[in-house]
């Protein structure tokens, strides 16, 4: 079980790469939301924001209203946000879990894909 400070961590260090990545800026033009995350093991909750192209800060706690929900274990979330697994494979067999329009739900299982790949550019 990852802490909440384990998670805020490694949500810090993906931040700064995603809002250095031009390709990932490209595929988040326009797409301002509010994404609500819930671990599956712990009572902690975040909240992260897409605005102006850029993801805000972690904030602890749910703040505004969702367009997206994901649901995970703190685990997948801190392995995520480092890299270290595909979110991808992880929404297919159902650990990692998006509730939001068909729309928002493709785009933020596509951001996390091109994440995942050029996470080491």
């Amino acid at each position: 079980m990852a802490t909440r400070e384990e998670i805020a961590g490694a949500y810090a260090e993906w931040r700064q790469r995603s809002n250095a990545n031009a390709r990932l800026k490209k595929m988040v033009r326009g797409w301002d939301r509010v994404i609500h995350f819930a671990t599956t093991d712990t009572t902690d909750a975040f909240t992260v924001e897409v605005v102006g192209q850029e993801l805000s800060e972690l904030t602890f706690g749910h703040v505004g209203t969702p367009d997206v929900i994901v649901t995970g274990s703190s685990e997948d979330f801190c392995d995520m946000f480092w890299g270290d697994l595909n979110p991808s494979e992880k929404y297919m067999s159902g650990e990692i879990i998006l509730a939001g329009s068909q729309h928002d739900v493709m785009r933020i299982d596509a951001i996390s894909m091109v994440a995942f790949l050029d996470q080491g550019a």
